[in-house]
């Protein structure tokens, strides 16, 4: 799908704040609110916006101990590592999950109250499992996010020598 500059603004701003109003949106792009409702129905039905989503700090929840567990598995077919991410992905501990090269077949975000129930996770969840063949776990220090989606978006036109 091609966008334009605009299209990239609109795209950046509800990047910072999903509840933007088309009102605001078009006070920021410089266009009318009708305008804009359209480039965004227009980004939706394309399927480049998948939805809005609330970032809710679930440590203020007791959910402080955010840790990666780097899975190799026992078997190697395709449709094995695509089955079993998706049954972990249904742990609740579970955040994300992707599919990695190297010399683990995955990596899963975890988030967890305290070292207890993370080691409680890694044993009764994924030690457990006959297809998980070995696990290395890492503690996440601290979070930093990029959420600045300008400059990604940019990316988009620059060619691979100029993106390097």
């Amino acid at each position: 799908m091609d966008i334009d500059r605009t299209d990239r603004r609109i795209l950046s701003l509800l990047s910072k704040d999903a509840r933007m109003t088309n009102k605001e949106l078009s006070h920021e792009v410089g266009l009318a609110a009708s305008s804009v409702h359209e480039r965004l129905k227009r980004l939706q039905q394309s399927g480049l916006i998948a939805g809005t989503f609330t970032d809710i700090r679930l440590e203020r929840l007791g959910l402080s101990l955010k840790a990666l567990l780097f899975i190799q598995m026992s078997e190697h077919k395709k449709t094995d590592l695509d089955r079993i991410l998706r049954e972990i992905l249904k742990i609740p501990e579970v955040r994300a999950g992707w599919m990695i090269s190297g010399r683990f077949d995955a990596v899963v975000e975890v988030l967890t109250k305290d070292t207890s129930h993370l080691h409680r996770l890694v044993v009764e969840r994924f030690s457990s499992r006959a297809d998980i063949s070995r696990i290395e776990t890492s503690i996440v220090f601290e979070s930093v996010s990029q959420h600045n989606l300008v400059d990604t978006l940019d990316l988009i036109d620059a060619s691979p020598s100029a993106a390097g």
